[in-house]
């Protein structure tokens, strides 16, 4: 009987309680309401909701033999990453690596809308494509080109924000900051990109060539690299700047491919400038044929010190002066000339060098096929 009574008591003491419980753990409004948004969430969420149409996911295929005997031929998945809208024209911004050695690229919008894309032209050196899209006519509201923001100037600790499609996942939003400027990153193709940032916003495989936005939602670079032993983000990635990606698309866009210039001259390797001389340089190796630094009378065995003003200690040093120029500009060279001009791959030890400025007009390199 005292048991029952208990019991009785116990669950009139739930009962009782059971309605406060409730009202305790009810949720007030939902998780995703605009008042439960501080205000630099609200800045976050306006600024992807903005940017996020404008970015597309981009796959690539080969073309490999499936059976030789009946000469089939099948497509077969290669990679993928990011990209994002350029123009109302269809022009589409991605890394050159994305689309390397493709058979058949597919943009896909942020709706599901999936076309074919074709290559208006690239730049291996500073891993640059521009892509072109045909969208239906009912379709072309889907263009929604992102706004281009400068990225001289930028400072070290600014918010950014990465936007891609890492592991196919689509369109995710990372935020970082500027980690450091004016960083030199090798190209796919082999020459040095001045000027990148590094941003410890996480980029992952698949958001090569999406862009990197400033707080106001400015494209101010193009993800296209990081720096981990496990292919995964490890806080060290970065982004070409947006004033390079933009002067390469407008000459891909004006002649198909970048217009660079060049003095014409084959260098030595790193160090022999100094080995020889005693000071940091780029030795002249060799002289293309009519060259520009040819008629302005660089000879073999000058060891070019300075392009204007800016010293050069090793070959990379020309590479990033000249990607500042046109051909058809003139530039300052200092040099150190040899009384011996042969005496490379000679027998002597013996050589004198004298400091001379010699004034180059640039001429275009010529485009490799």
């Amino acid at each position: 009987s005292m048991l029952r009574n208990v019991a009785a008591v116990t669950c009139a003491l739930m009962i009782a309680s059971a309605t406060p419980i409730q009202e305790h753990l009810q949720v007030s409004a939902p998780a995703f309401a605009e008042e439960v948004l501080n205000a630099e969430e609200k800045q976050t969420v306006s600024l992807f909701e903005r940017n996020t149409p404008g970015v597309v996911y981009i796959t690539s295929e080969v073309f490999e033999v499936s059976n030789a005997a009946r000469m089939e031929i099948e497509a077969v998945p290669r990679g993928s990453g990011s990209g994002w809208v350029l123009d109302d024209q269809g022009h589409i911004l991605t890394n050159y690596h994305v689309i390397q050695n493709a058979n058949s690229l597919t943009v896909k919008f942020i709706e599901g809308t999936e076309v074919q894309a074709r290559v208006v032209g690239a730049d291996p050196g500073s891993d640059v494509a521009v892509l072109q899209v045909q969208l239906p006519k009912g379709q072309q509201s889907l263009l929604k080109p992102l706004s281009r923001g400068s990225s001289a100037g930028l400072r070290v600790g600014q918010d950014v924000y990465a936007i891609g499609n890492p592991f196919g996942l689509d369109h995710t939003l990372t935020k970082g900051i500027v980690s450091g400027v004016g960083r030199t990153i090798m190209s796919i193709g082999g020459r040095p990109i001045q000027g990148a940032i590094q941003t410890d916003a996480s980029i992952n495989p698949g958001n090569s060539g999406g862009p990197l936005l400033n707080s106001q939602g400015q494209v101010i670079g193009m993800n296209t690299l990081i720096i981990s032993p496990s292919g995964a983000s490890a806080g060290v990635g970065f982004a070409i700047p947006s004033d390079t990606v933009a002067a390469r698309a407008n000459s891909i866009l004006k002649y198909g491919y970048v217009k660079r210039p060049s003095l014409g001259l084959y260098l030595g390797q790193d160090g022999l400038a100094k080995r020889f001389s005693g000071r940091e340089g780029g030795i002249v190796a060799g002289m293309q044929r009519n060259s520009a630094a040819g008629k302005a009378g660089l000879q073999v065995g000058d060891i070019l010190l300075q392009i204007n003003g800016h010293k050069v200690q090793r070959v990379n040093d020309i590479f990033a002066e000249l990607d500042e120029h046109e051909p058809g500009e003139s530039v300052e060279v200092r040099i150190l000339r040899p009384d011996q001009p042969g005496f490379l791959g000679s027998d002597t030890d013996v050589v004198k060098f004298s400091e001379e400025t010699v004034k180059v007009t640039l001429e275009e390199a010529p485009v490799k096929t």
